[in-house]
């Protein structure tokens, strides 16, 4: 069973406009993910500095924030560490489908900032990873393509979904850091 419950997502996009923070619940959540899977060590305290430069401006966040938003990073260490992956929070599956287009737009391009800040190497990553991260990218562009809500791009929606979900956790596995992983490969003496 899993130590930490996410929040709802109405509930932190509420907790987030009360405090008049600069970033959305989406945008927040996507930052965090980003962060882990560029490799910022998995401290407790490491994400903090970035985070609040990405998402407050600098500024140090409410308490009652900080801890909802402590919760997001643990949960999603949870759900790396474990190779379950993280669920995207974003609007409910019953806001209308441009919502959820743009939540995972916002969501991708805020996930590409956090890893960007502590990932500046992606020319040493896998060539499927950087393509992978080509495809998470090319993601952000896509809310005006779905001006409809029809099946077909519901579907669309959720292929691209899981494939920025599949993305999210391919880039933990190459550059996120465990816990129990020392940051360099032990030498022999």
């Amino acid at each position: 069973m899993s130590k930490t419950t996410p929040p709802n997502y109405a509930a932190l996009a509420d907790l987030m406009d009360q405090h008049e923070l600069m970033a959305t619940a989406v945008e927040a959540h996507g930052v965090i993910c980003g962060l882990i899977c560029g490799g910022v060590p998995l401290d407790d305290k490491s994400w903090l500095a970035p985070f609040n430069d990405l998402v407050n401006d600098g500024f140090g966040l409410p308490a009652q924030v900080r801890q909802v938003m402590t919760e997001l990073y643990q949960n999603a260490i949870e759900g790396l560490m474990a190779q379950k992956g993280v669920e995207l929070l974003l609007p409910n599956d019953d806001a209308p489908l441009d919502e959820r287009i743009d939540g995972l737009v916002d969501w991708s391009q805020a996930f590409l900032a956090g890893f960007g800040v502590v990932q500046q190497e992606l020319s040493k990553a896998s060539e499927e990873l950087q393509e992978m991260i080509q495809d998470i990218a090319n993601i952000t562009q896509v809310s005006e393509e779905f001006d409809q809500e029809d099946e077909e791009n519901e579907v669309a929606f959720l292929v691209l979904y899981e494939h920025v979900k599949l993305g999210v956790m391919m880039t933990f596995e190459e550059f996120g850091k465990r816990p129990d992983t020392p940051d360099a490969p032990p030498t022999l003496h």
